[in-house]
């Protein structure tokens, strides 16, 4: 059994969408020993959200905007990240990592790749649960007095390893194995979250076209999401693709 730590960062989040531009991960063996590790940039292929950049963001990136245009695109290293997260006897952690996941299966669909199959465990809901305390991976860091000498956060290979570390410590601390600590939460599936993002891509599809039909003065509220039945011919790849396009468009 192995174990894989991986954490994201995006050019942006605009319209709930990520656009990946640095994949981070550490996987190691089940006495937390390195085997490998890599910050693996990509290109984003999208319009970088200004903040990231900005000297007072909370969540400003690790490398220059250049850094991660002058690397190849996601579907350079999707067999990479397949190989990776669909390994045989392998659990796949992250840290409040529902987006991450959701954000890797809407990069499948922008690429028209086929989907990364895989399930993440979210240690963060073990690390809340047995601490009895809610926190950032900041927090539990500080909490735990891990060394951060060299590393910074926002960093995707750095809080792989932040991650790894804290989830080391929980085991240590609880003496207990890691899949006791994981059976009362629901680990996060790739497949139910693309079915999410066609589900939502679908919805903005039915807005727009609902909005060309009505008169300037007839606003609309969104469609609920959960009346939604997305149709087999429905082409999500192409819906992505054009509200990608709007929102470079709008963020120029």
């Amino acid at each position: 059994m192995t174990y894989l730590f991986f954490d994201l960062e995006c050019a942006n989040n605009f319209g709930g969408i990520g656009k990946i531009c640095s994949f981070g991960y550490v996987l190691c063996n089940q006495d937390f020993s390195v085997i490998e590790s890599d910050d693996l940039l990509m290109n984003p292929d999208t319009v970088f959200d200004w903040y990231l950049f900005s000297k007072n963001a909370k969540c400003k990136l690790a490398y220059r905007r250049e850094d991660y245009q002058a690397n190849p695109k996601f579907s350079h290293y999707y067999s990479k990240i397949k190989s990776l997260l669909e390994a045989k006897d392998r659990l796949v952690f992250g840290f409040g990592c529902l987006n991450d996941v959701a954000t890797i299966a809407c990069e499948c669909i922008r690429y028209g790749t086929k989907l990364i199959d895989f399930e993440c465990h979210d240690i963060h809901n073990a690390l809340e649960q047995f601490y009895e305390t809610k926190g950032s991976l900041g927090a539990f860091i500080e909490k735990f007095e891990i060394d951060t000498h060299g590393m910074e956060f926002h960093d995707s290979k750095a809080d792989a390893i932040f991650t790894m570390k804290v989830t080391e410590r929980l085991l240590k601390d609880s003496e207990k194995p890691i899949k006791e600590l994981l059976a009362p939460f629901r680990p996060l599936d790739s497949r139910s979250l693309k079915h999410a993002k066609i589900k939502k891509l679908y919805a903005n599809y039915l807005e727009r076209k609902d909005a060309a039909k009505a008169k300037p003065t007839n606003g609309k509220p969104p469609r609920p999401l959960k009346k939604v039945t997305v149709p087999k011919d429905f082409d999500a790849q192409r819906e992505l693709l054009f509200e990608l396009e709007q929102q470079a468009k709008e963020n120029k």
